[in-house]
């Protein structure tokens, strides 16, 4: 019985290492998004949008000199281009390549140096209830990444100007494989375009 009880403890103890660690790895990758608009531009009863004429997007790679961003450009948009018209079906907006759409969307993909740091007491409240007097705190954690981030960018024709941008930033992992950039891209895309206002 003993044995039986020890199995069963271990096991458990097993999943629940294994469920904070996926929490851990979930949370790390979090996708920060935010958005910026045109509050005079009126988004009622636009049906239709294209990719910019000038090209649907570019890649921009931040990080080393010698990097081209040509292949990855080519590993991104297939997936982006899929990605943003799939979410901006399930706004009510359809593309349309034979004429004039109401918007005009274009993309970019960035992928830059990123730190992010705490110091000793970061999380205290700003004046410390035992009266220490104010004093450089030392950094306890320094964390040196790539961030990669997704602007999708929205053009009003007629303006001739973005009226609308979203932007979602996150850990960009060279370790990941091929699916698991394609569900974290996917994923930004649509976490952007829930943020398009509601005609």
């Amino acid at each position: 019985m003993s044995i039986h009880r020890n199995t069963v403890w271990r096991s458990s103890s097993t999943v629940a290492v294994l469920l904070l660690a996926l929490a851990a790895i979930v949370s790390a990758q979090k996708i920060e998004v935010r958005v910026q608009r045109d509050k005079a531009f009126a988004f009622a009863g636009l049906k239709t949008w294209n990719w910019h004429p000038d090209g649907a997007g570019d890649v921009k790679m931040m990080t080393r000199a010698d990097e081209d961003p040509a292949p990855i450009k080519a590993r991104f948009e297939p997936v982006i281009l899929d990605a943003v018209e799939k979410a901006l079906a399930t706004r009510g907006l359809t593309r349309r390549a034979d004429g004039p759409p109401d918007l005009l969307v274009n993309y970019y993909v960035l992928v830059m140096p990123a730190t992010n740091s705490t110091q000793l007491g970061h999380f205290l409240p700003s004046i410390a209830e035992y009266g220490l007097p104010p004093f450089t705190t030392p950094t306890t954690r320094l964390k040196a990444f790539e961030q990669g981030t997704l602007v999708l960018d929205i053009v009003a024709p007629a303006q001739k100007a973005v009226i609308w941008r979203g932007i979602a930033e996150t850990e960009a992992r060279r370790d990941f494989t091929p699916e698991q950039r394609r569900v974290r891209i996917e994923k930004a895309v649509q976490e952007i375009v829930k943020k398009l206002p509601k005609k």
